[in-house]
């Protein structure tokens, strides 16, 4: 697929979740230490290890990848690029949820950064259109009123999208692909504009299109010896049909969740909608 630079098979011992998708951006510079004169007391008592600091045993050891664990995935969208029969691209897309990419929780933790990233915007999003001030320390999307809507949604993306060890490519390409949906065809920037559907249908194609970029990127040259127009509509196919799974899944779980204005709660929410699809197409 032409969307992202297809992967290799993955090397052996290679992790099934990469070393970065867990991460944080770099954390701000630590304050000063305390002056010698003023020195920070210590506890009488120990209280433990922090939260923060806790290592869950479950996490400590991370899953090996499959060795050529693309393969039987490619294999399958070959045939779905000869056949164009949906029920192929089914079968490959359930080959790279088993196998490629090692289930929906695997798949949810290989997004996290994506998610935390682009909940942080969609919350910031939807409190704008709430008229409600940004949560402590985020961009005011409300200062991009009037603003060509080209101008907005770079300046969106790059707030809440910056460099980093973020797969960045792909959450960005996702989020661009969310806010022209949600937007529609304005020409400038209004977010009281944006109600509670127009949002719910933000999530979804933001989780859409994220899903896809991640499939296309592990598809390598598998739609390739179809010729190009004929890859073209087997692409489009499978976007087609990881937005229908997504909007399936992920529809009730947004509106029994009322509005979210928060990025940890949207970003807990995008989560648990990747997981729930990679889930369901694990079925196919």
């Amino acid at each position: 697929m032409g969307t992202s630079r297809p992967k290799p098979d993955a090397p052996p011992e290679s992790p099934l979740i990469p070393p970065w998708a867990d991460q944080d951006p770099a954390p701000p510079s630590p304050p000063p230490e305390p002056l010698p004169e003023d020195p920070v007391p210590e506890s009488e008592e120990d209280v433990g290890p922090l939260a923060d600091e806790v290592v869950d045993d479950d996490d400590a050891e991370q899953d090996v990848a499959e060795p050529r664990r693309f393969s039987g995935f490619r294999s399958a969208l070959g045939r779905f690029a000869s056949s164009g029969k949906q029920e192929d691209a089914r079968k490959a897309l359930g080959r790279w949820a088993t196998k490629s990419i090692g289930g929906g929780t695997a798949g949810a933790r290989r997004n996290a950064r994506a998610a935390k990233s682009g909940g942080t915007a969609l919350a910031a999003l939807a409190r704008a259109a709430a008229g409600q001030p940004p949560e402590a320390g985020s961009f005011d999307v409300r200062t991009l009123a009037g603003q060509p809507i080209e101008a907005a949604l770079a300046a969106i993306i790059d707030a809440f999208m910056p460099p980093g060890i973020l797969d960045e490519m792909a959450a960005r390409l996702a989020m661009e692909h969310a806010l022209a949906v949600a937007l529609g065809g304005a020409d400038t920037f209004d977010p009281q504009a944006l109600d509670q559907n127009a949002l719910r249908v933000a999530t979804l194609a933001f989780i859409a299109e994220l899903v896809f970029v991640e499939v296309a990127g592990d598809a390598g040259r598998s739609l390739a010896a179809a010729g190009p127009v004929a890859a073209a509509a087997r692409e489009a196919g499978i976007r087609s049909l990881v937005r229908e799974v997504v909007d399936v899944v992920g529809s009730p779980i947004l509106i029994a969740s009322g509005p979210a204005l928060t990025a940890e709660r949207v970003k807990d929410l995008v989560s648990q909608i990747v997981r729930e699809t990679l889930e369901e197409v694990a079925t196919w």
